[in-house]
């Protein structure tokens, strides 16, 4: 059973880490799509991240990025392959992640059959 557990445990925490990688991938995917044809005041979140953000947020990261707009201008300008390297990161990123908690789950694994060696080790054979 806890071998179940921590499993069940791994596999959350990868779907969490799934979740945030494709949230960061779609927010960085919409401002490199924007960065080069808007202009100050014309940028908007994606409507995949707005719904999942507060107000307060939404509106700090829209005036984060129109001020940062000629900036993030010039870098697209000059490094084209920028917008569509955002996809190879994000799957980068979600492997190392996933590589992580496999290695994790494996711990965890490890852990839970030491733990019960221990457990079955101290007590008497059955006569």
């Amino acid at each position: 059973m806890a071998f179940l557990v921590g499993w069940v445990l791994v596999l959350l925490l990868l779907a969490l880490w799934s979740g945030l990688v494709v949230a960061i991938h779609s927010f960085l995917a919409g401002l490199l799509a924007h960065a080069g044809h808007v202009g100050t005041g014309g940028w908007s979140l994606p409507d995949s991240l707005r719904d999942w953000l507060p107000t307060v947020v939404a509106d700090w990261l829209v005036s984060t990025v129109e001020t940062l707009t000629p900036q993030l201008q010039a870098l697209v300008g000059t490094l084209p392959w920028l917008s569509s390297g955002v996809t190879v990161l994000a799957w980068v990123v979600w492997v190392l992640g996933a590589v992580v908690l496999l290695i994790l789950g494996l711990a965890i694994h490890v852990g839970v059959a030491l733990w019960r060696k221990s457990v079955h080790s101290g007590q008497p054979l059955p006569q």
